[in-house]
């Protein structure tokens, strides 16, 4: 499907042209006064290209609320939500008065909010961008289409919807199609060339009836930790694919992508830093260089709370700090656990939670996805006696349940509660 025509963003109800959004075509400065702070209620992709164009260097701040609720706003902000993008508005409405200098813009992000009331990080566009690769003006790329499947105002689909604003690139924002299916099929039918998503929505789309109809020469993986099954999964199915794993997150923004097809990134990373961007471990726990957010310490360095071990040349992942499990005395990362269980050749995939226990004080349960031949009857017991035969006793589940698919998080992660 070759479009000639040059496409910021299209979704189900049409087509946005870049030269739309970079004359402010939808007038958000003419409903925000500069210096002002701007709550964005959007779940369109449009919408927020459109707020990135028109905004950065306008508002003193814009707060990429989507769907969640982050608690109290201030009572002078400017409210948009997606009908600020249903049409273009007349050459004849009123203007207002721009300011004298630009204004730095803070874009403030937020977490998930699955503890509590999300708690609000601030970025500078410098910071989203870190990983952002711009075309090369020595090649001859032509627009390339990337696929959106998170909500544009969570890091995961900025990143994505960064990427192809930077790019030049076609944006198809699959997020009001209700299911994965639904949202490949129509990406497919679109030839989507480009695609991001988690580890976890990735076993899915290889394990989906669509997943060669994806004509992919792009794919992108963040937000959990990339195994090495998953990586050499997606190079075989799609061969001709530049695989790359990016690390943002919304307490550290972009930090750092990998490209070579091995889980982990390099060493030398800590001594040589990726685009000057500066990685420290200090007690086990990764550190971001990151001075123009909000939560850098005096050093600028910004905890990701990503539990890390170095080995050779390779540092890899082991999971959350903040997901440390008391079984009994022993501290486990229920990651840990996942590891060996996706390990098994009869699973697809698999998620490990705590509950909590009165003898214990707390245990572990699992959802496994089985493969197409597991014996899904015997299948719990032997992966029980696996885990058991590579890891502690604290670390086998106390009970283990076959499930037909991972129940996955907005931001596509797995479900943890």
């Amino acid at each position: 499907m070759t479009n000639a025509t040059p496409i910021a963003v299209e979704d189900l109800r049409g087509t946005v042209p870049e030269a739309l959004l970079a004359a402010d075509g939808f007038g958000l400065r003419r409903r925000v006064h500069p210096g002002a702070v701007v709550v964005l209620r959007a779940r369109r992709a449009r919408t927020v290209a459109a707020a990135l164009r028109a905004l950065e260097g306008w508002a003193s701040r814009v707060d990429l609320v989507g769907t969640l609720e982050p608690g109290e706003v201030p009572s002078d902000a400017v409210q948009l939500d997606d009908a600020a993008t249903e049409a273009p508005v007349p050459d004849d409405t009123p203007r207002i008065p721009g300011g004298t200098e630009p204004t730095a813009t803070r874009w403030r992000l937020f977490t998930s909010g699955t503890t509590g009331t999300p708690k609000p990080v601030e970025h500078t566009l410098a910071s989203l961008t870190r990983t952002v690769r711009r075309p090369d003006p020595g090649t001859a790329r032509g627009p390339r289409r990337w696929g959106l499947l998170y909500e544009p105002t969570r890091m995961a689909g900025l990143q994505v919807l960064l990427q192809s604003l930077a790019g030049g690139d076609h944006l198809l924002d699959a997020t009001a199609q209700a299911t994965l299916p639904e949202r490949l099929r129509w990406l497919a039918d679109r030839e989507v060339e480009a695609l991001s998503a988690t580890p976890t929505v990735w076993r899915q789309v290889l394990q989906s009836p669509d997943r060669a109809a994806l004509p992919l020469t792009q794919i992108t993986l963040g937000g959990e930790i990339a195994d090495q099954r998953v990586l050499d999964a997606l190079a075989h199915t799609y061969p001709a694919a530049r695989i790359t794993h990016i690390f943002a997150s919304t307490e550290t923004g972009a930090a750092f992508a990998v490209n070579d097809g091995r889980e982990g990134f390099p060493a030398s990373y800590l001594t040589a830093p990726p685009k000057g961007v500066r990685l420290d471990v200090r007690d086990g726990v990764l550190h971001v260089h990151a001075p123009d957010v909000s939560g850098a310490a005096a050093d600028g360095f910004v905890s990701t709370g990503d539990l890390v071990e170095v080995g050779g040349d390779r540092v890899r992942f082991l999971g959350r700090a903040s997901g440390l499990v008391n079984v009994g005395g022993v501290m486990v990362s229920p990651e840990s656990v996942e590891a060996v269980l996706r390990g098994h050749p009869e699973v697809t995939d698999a998620v490990v939670r705590s509950r909590p226990n009165p003898f214990s004080g707390t245990i572990l349960v699992a959802d496994v996805v089985p493969g197409p031949t597991a014996d899904r009857k015997a299948l719990p017991a032997l992966l029980r006696a696996e885990v058991a035969g590579r890891l502690s006793a604290a670390h086998v589940p106390a009970s283990i349940k076959v499930v037909a698919e991972m129940v996955t998080t907005a931001t596509g992660k797995a479900g943890r509660r």
